[in-house]
């Protein structure tokens, strides 16, 4: 018995040190992003990806709350300028329908299909995504390559996961 009741407490230490290490990965929250809803929200991302590159509005609006809002603090397209000015933050399925029907590449054919030749491996492509537990759901953050950076929060719906809001953050605009 004493045997058994070791061997408890050393997989107890174990399992207790593999999840403080995730949890600090995870960011200091109210608790640990688990593996699966991390993977979720990371297929989440890649098909947020793939609706946005191949202008699916419709997919690409599902993939929000039916309150879902998306904010950019710079929109830097002509029509979207038009359309929304510098700032705005856009809610509900037709407004983020609109949102990908104006992008300048879905407006114009030939780089609609140059985008969707350029597709590639998405999902496993989020390395510097940080997750953290919120009262509000899961609040993530992944920067872009420009120097930008997404903010986002993720809740779970009977649906999976979705976005209850996403924003967008653009570095400053070279003149």
């Amino acid at each position: 018995m004493p045997a058994r009741t070791a061997a408890t407490a050393l997989f107890l230490v174990v399992i207790c040190s593999w999840t403080g290490g995730y949890a600090q990965s995870a960011g200091s929250g109210a608790g640990a992003v688990s593996p699966a809803d991390w993977a979720a929200i990371e297929q989440l991302l890649a098909a947020y990806n793939r609706a946005l590159s191949g202008c699916a509005s419709t997919q690409y609006a599902g993939l929000f709350t039916p309150d879902g809002t998306f904010t950019s603090d710079d929109f830097r397209g002509a029509t979207h300028r038009r359309l929304y000015g510098k700032t705005a933050t856009l809610s509900g399925h037709d407004r983020l329908v609109e949102l990908v029907e104006t992008e300048e590449f879905c407006l114009n054919p030939q780089q609609r299909a140059a985008r969707a030749e350029a597709r590639g491996s998405e999902v496993g492509a989020f390395a510097n995504l940080t997750l953290e537990v919120t009262a509000e759901g899961i609040r993530g953050m992944l920067p872009l390559g420009n120097g930008g950076r997404y903010e986002d929060v993720y809740v779970k719906t009977a649906d999976g996961w979705k976005f209850r809001s996403r924003k967008v953050v653009m570095p400053a605009a070279a003149r």
